[in-house]
């Protein structure tokens, strides 16, 4: 078997290499891909970092038996516009499920600038936004519905605001009218080059003007039209200094409304990841170990206008240091979230809601949009699934996201390579690798939990060979 291993944690591929190594002594690995043979193979494996991987691709066609850890598309599960859609078209498919009771109401919002915000919420689909925030108008804050703005193509915790006005989510739009004389454009070029700045904005402090300056959040230019898993280069978006997100540039958002009501642990917010593996065509697994993210400080209710660090779980968000000095990743499983927040037995409830959710929301995505979540039996792919818990245990899906990073780190480290292990596992026996009745096998395989399985129900796919390129 050739195999070739770049993933997106570095630190992450000696380990892989030897948990293959476990199941097909004889593998053959290249360091470089231009060694990698180009003639037909017998078998092939290939675990990329998810990045310009078309030519990878090639390979797999190529191939007899082969595998990636990428499908050709699932822009239907981590695009969160496209999300959204899935869970409206389930439910207007399947009037019964209960996915939407587990997934904040969401609008979509193609928008561009803060002077044309309100022609933007009459176009979209839905006009609860609308109406909510008319209505908000005339309440107090604390008595307001509020919502919380993500871009649809953008991960990392990047460009989110929270609002609960027309006003307010104008404000946090670029203006189509602000001109710069030349100092000023010069003087701006050089602030957001700056890695190091300081705000006084409502609701903003040093870090979130850091993740609104620095231009370090990329994306595919393809894949603003879909997924874009071949070889091209990613744009880089500028966050303005003044706090306002370059909506213009980015176009396709979410509003969804905030779950207010949540359990602190510590004082701080938090939410759970779960590690969800979709293998071929299309069985899908949940790892039973689970991380709590924590804020990196206290929890505040928007009406108090708290910083972004507040309210926001992303890990991104937070330097290394700080994570780690503050303990934000924890076992879910551990006394490190106290079982007496919730009650007894609330985190076998979350779990069981975790598979249940997840489980729909991928039958959901297989039945309704296969043009968008494209399963074919020679790729897999390892998602991160985000939940919060509100004060009452009910698991809220916020977002799926592709290629989840991964850090050296205490538990967080050591989940990584239980995880990895079981991965490579399941991928080896997807192509006939593994050995039965081997005790070892059986306990890392037992780590993942099928929550699905669509092999049977999918119609064949009629996918012969992948181009991304």
């Amino acid at each position: 078997m050739h195999v070739f291993i770049n993933g997106a944690c570095p630190w992450l591929n000696p380990h892989l290499r030897r948990f293959i190594l476990d199941h097909v002594p004889d593998a053959i690995f290249y360091d470089s891909f231009e060694d990698f043979p180009n003639e037909p193979l017998e078998e092939s494996f290939q675990y990329l970092d998810g990045w310009e991987i078309g030519r990878n691709f090639a390979v797999l066609n190529n191939s007899k038996s082969g595998l990636i850890n990428a499908y050709p598309s699932s822009d239907a599960l981590a695009r969160k516009d496209y999300l959204a859609r899935v869970v409206d078209f389930w439910r207007a498919k399947r009037p019964e499920s209960k996915l939407p009771d587990h997934v904040p109401l969401t609008v979509r919002l193609s928008l561009d600038y803060a002077e044309y915000v309100d022609d933007s919420l009459t176009a979209a689909d839905d006009l609860t936004l609308l109406y909510s925030l008319e209505q908000n108008e005339s309440r107090e804050p604390k008595e307001r519905d509020w919502w919380i703005l993500k871009p649809a193509l953008i991960d990392c915790g990047a460009g989110i605001r929270i609002f609960s006005t027309v006003e307010e989510l104008a404000s946090h739009l670029e203006l189509a009218e602000y001109e710069y004389t030349d100092d000023e454009e010069e003087e701006g070029e050089e602030e957001e080059e700056k890695a190091s700045v300081s705000l006084s904005l409502p609701g903003l402090n040093s870090l979130d003007a850091l993740v609104t300056t620095i231009s370090g959040f990329g994306l595919d230019d393809k894949k603003a039209q879909g997924r874009g898993k071949g070889d091209h280069k990613r744009v880089q978006y500028v966050f303005k200094k003044d706090g306002r997100i370059p909506s213009a540039q980015m176009r396709e958002f979410v509003a969804q409304q905030y779950i207010v009501r949540i359990p602190p642990v510590e004082g701080k917010k938090w939410h759970v990841r779960a590690y969800v593996l979709a293998m071929g065509r299309l069985k899908v697994h949940v790892f039973r170990e689970l991380l709590a993210l924590l804020a990196c400080e206290d929890y505040q209710p928007p009406w108090e206008n708290p910083s972004l660090r507040s309210s926001l779980t992303n890990t991104a968000l937070q330097d290394e240091d700080e994570f780690v000095s503050n303990e934000s990743m924890r076992d879910f499983w551990s006394d490190a979230v106290p079982e007496k927040l919730l009650g007894e037995g609330w985190k076998e409830s979350v779990w069981d809601q975790i598979c249940n959710v997840t489980a729909e929301l991928f039958k959901a995505a297989a039945h309704t949009m296969a043009d968008k979540f494209n399963t074919v039996d020679k790729s897999f792919e390892l998602f991160a699934a985000d939940f919060l818990v509100d004060d009452n245990g009910r698991v809220w899906l916020l977002e799926v996201n592709e290629t989840p990073a991964f850090y050296n780190h205490d538990k967080a480290g050591e989940l990584a390579l239980r995880l990895m292990e079981s991965v490579v596992f399941a991928a080896m026996e997807h192509m006939g690798k593994t050995q039965a009745g081997d005790g070892k096998l059986d306990s890392i395989k037992n780590r993942f939990v099928k929550v699905l399985d669509e092999t049977t129900n999918l119609p064949k796919s009629q996918i012969t060979e992948i181009n991304c390129s």
